[in-house]
């Protein structure tokens, strides 16, 4: 299928294919005509990458995983693999809530030292 097609099946924008695609996340074969033409494994594989985007990972992060994004759930190479990177990213989102917690009392303090006024 062709990008524009790839894009209407999954609701990812032409622009965020190619960009997956220059990133590393997709392949696509290309035709004598200069188009590229995706593989119907391309719907899955866009649906998991823009899964994992809107769960925050960064596409570097996506990528550490690219060789996971289609395999079998059994996979007890991928499976690992993917339980590190869900780990590490609870371990930042857990680093920010602490700081953002911080910054949420030091704003509290300032609006009591303000009441009076």
């Amino acid at each position: 299928m062709r990008v524009g097609e790839l894009a209407a099946r999954t609701g990812a924008s032409i622009r965020s294919i190619r960009y997956y695609e220059q990133a590393g996340l997709l392949t696509a074969a290309r035709q004598p005509n200069g188009y590229r033409e995706f593989d119907a494994g391309a719907v899955e594989r866009v649906g998991a990458i823009r899964g994992l985007l809107e769960a925050g990972f960064t596409i570097d992060e996506i990528l550490s995983l690219s060789s996971c994004l289609q395999a079998p759930d059994d996979d007890l190479d991928c499976c690992g693999q993917t339980a590190a990177l869900y780990r590490g990213k609870l371990e930042k989102i857990d680093l920010q809530m602490q700081t953002l917690a911080q910054l949420r009392g030091r704003i509290q303090e300032r609006i009591a030292a303000l009441e009076p006024c």
